[in-house]
């Protein structure tokens, strides 16, 4: 009977100790958006079309392709906002007529992501006070 007590509370402590991780992993945020213009994303360049964003992990953001590919993914760090977005929003920067997505946002959130330059694109954005910034919209499915 000892030994059967001992091992249900074991079961449920692990159970436990597993539920958090479980519950975080089904939160995967998602971002599908368009595109109008070619951009670049950890240093390659990308035509204009249809791809989602995906944050498979905190620091981790993987861009897909409209078929559902993985075709890059980039370290991120996380930004803050005093605001909630009030849209699910994309930002790039805009340097010698070349687009380089920057952060993205996701709409009612007040964190989003700033994603880690490439060694070639760091001192492209270095110079950002200087340059111009668009923005692409994007939804939550």
């Amino acid at each position: 009977m000892k030994h059967l007590i001992t091992r249900t509370l074991t079961s449920l402590m692990l159970a436990a100790m597993w539920l958090p991780l479980a519950a975080q992993a089904q939160q995967t945020s998602v971002v599908k958006t368009n595109i109008p213009f070619e951009f670049s994303f950890n240093g390659r360049t990308f035509p204009a079309g249809e791809y989602s964003l995906v944050r498979p992990l905190d620091h981790m953001l993987t861009l897909r392709d409209s078929r559902g590919h993985t075709i890059a993914q980039s370290f991120t760090i996380g930004v803050d906002s005093l605001s909630a977005a009030d849209a699910t929003k994309l930002k790039f920067y805009n340097f010698e007529g070349r687009y380089i997505l920057s952060e993205v946002w996701e709409k009612y959130d007040s964190s989003g992501v700033q994603l880690s330059p490439s060694n070639r694109a760091s001192s492209v954005i270095a110079h950002r006070s200087t340059d111009s910034r668009a923005a692409a919209e994007g939804s939550q499915p």
